[in-house]
């Protein structure tokens, strides 16, 4: 799925999972128009108008009883609260579907699952940077499919897999800012997960947990920001199913060996290297020809090589925040483009190929920079697409 921000961010982190499509839930589109009550008080005047409900930072110790009141609630935030377990009203909640409760003082992630009918509709729960150490085998009984566990560093993570291996659901594990060594051989027996979070984990040896990790043959996507890279190891290239490779926020990173490395993942298809510091892209970028989508938003660079122009199925590339003044001819060579986003950067000039792009849908590009002429003559070049000008930081 693109990732380009066609939707808020909020909504795109709390529907990881498909919203079920009956008549009785919101569906993911509705629920990005739907209104966060943050007031208790004004959400208990509208009940069954309540879909999200955002109770975070308010000093909670316990979550008042009538929260059981909100029978439509499919969201529930209750972020840096004081709460020390997992609250029993929410077992009231049938249609709750996504629970934020990070950052809280909860030691046991235990739900009560005696009725078969609680949490059976809980889908994803972020309840990372809690003191938890433990997580009780029932945790089973709920088909989730999204577990974060982000900065929860007093869990013997040894022992936990035991429980995650027994959510045949799970699909997306978070286990980002835990200082960990090695990712825990057990990995490879999450024979349903998807994607796996590891970022802010630098002191990983990360030869032997990408080996360990290789032997998952599910895994399609890797979250690695924030490591410290330089380079990367060779193991990544024995992933078999391996589609999204996020690189994002490491800023020592050598491209150059990134990109000989990954040209030997066979299923390759996106790579995200934004926040990166990068001055260049080599030519050997025109190697990465599985791309369908590439983010450098937020470096420093300044050209293009035209060896991207090798990139034919590139479908999205993100260039956004940049310091480029141009962009090669080559770009209209990308015959299956679909998404550009070229906002802030001092560009002035756009190829005049660019009119090949006939498959283009949504362009970003800088307000202030480009040419008067330029401008005028957008709606030739992109007939079909959605132009959209950004001036500013503050308009990103």
């Amino acid at each position: 799925m693109l990732r380009i921000l066609l939707i808020s961010a909020f909504i795109c982190t709390a529907t990881l999972f498909s919203f079920s499509q009956s008549n009785d839930f919101l569906t993911e589109e509705e629920l990005e128009d739907a209104f966060v009550y943050t007031d208790l008080d004004d959400a208990l005047k509208n009940t069954a108008e309540v879909y999200i409900l955002d109770l975070s930072s308010q000093g909670l110790t316990k979550l008042p009883k009538e929260v059981s009141r909100f029978r439509n609630v499919q969201i529930v935030i209750l972020t840096d609260n004081q709460l020390t377990e997992i609250p029993a009203e929410l077992t009231k909640l049938k249609k709750l579907q996504v629970l934020r409760i990070d950052s809280n003082n909860i030691e046991t992630l235990y739900f009560d699952t005696s009725d078969p009918r609680n949490f059976q509709s809980l889908e994803s729960i972020y309840v990372g940077f809690n003191p938890i150490k433990t997580i009780p085998e029932n945790i089973k009984n709920i088909d989730l499919g999204l577990v974060s566990l982000s900065g929860c560093k007093y869990l013997d993570i040894n022992k936990i897999f035991t429980s995650l291996a027994a959510i045949k659901s799970l699909d997306y594990l978070d286990l980002s800012y835990l200082n960990l060594d090695t990712i825990p051989w057990e990995v490879a027996n999450l024979y349903g997960l998807r994607t796996l979070d590891l970022s802010a984990n630098p002191s990983m040896d990360w030869d032997t947990s990408m080996r360990f990790l290789s032997q998952n043959k599910s895994i399609e996507e890797l979250i690695l920001h924030n490591n410290r890279f330089s380079t990367i190891t060779e193991e990544f290239s024995r992933f078999e199913n391996l589609h999204s490779l996020d690189l994002s926020y490491n800023d020592k990173l050598s491209i150059k060996q990134v990109f000989e490395v990954t040209k030997n993942c066979k299923q390759l298809n996106t790579i995200d290297l934004s926040f990166c510091q990068l001055r260049e892209l080599p030519k050997s970028i025109g190697d990465q020809k599985k791309l369908f989508e590439l983010y450098l938003s937020h470096n420093r660079l300044s050209r293009i090589p035209g060896e991207i122009g090798l990139l034919e199925q590139l479908e999205l590339v993100d260039l956004s925040f940049n310091e480029l003044t141009e962009l090669p001819e080559q770009f209209g060579d990308l015959q299956s483009l679909e998404y550009l986003l070229l906002g802030n950067n001092p560009l002035e000039f756009l190829p005049r190929n660019m009119s090949n792009l006939n498959d283009i849908k949504y362009v970003e590009l800088p307000k202030d920079s480009l040419d008067k002429q330029v401008k005028k003559s957008l709606k030739d070049i992109f007939s079909k697409a959605e132009i959209v000008f950004i001036k500013g930081e503050e308009d990103n």
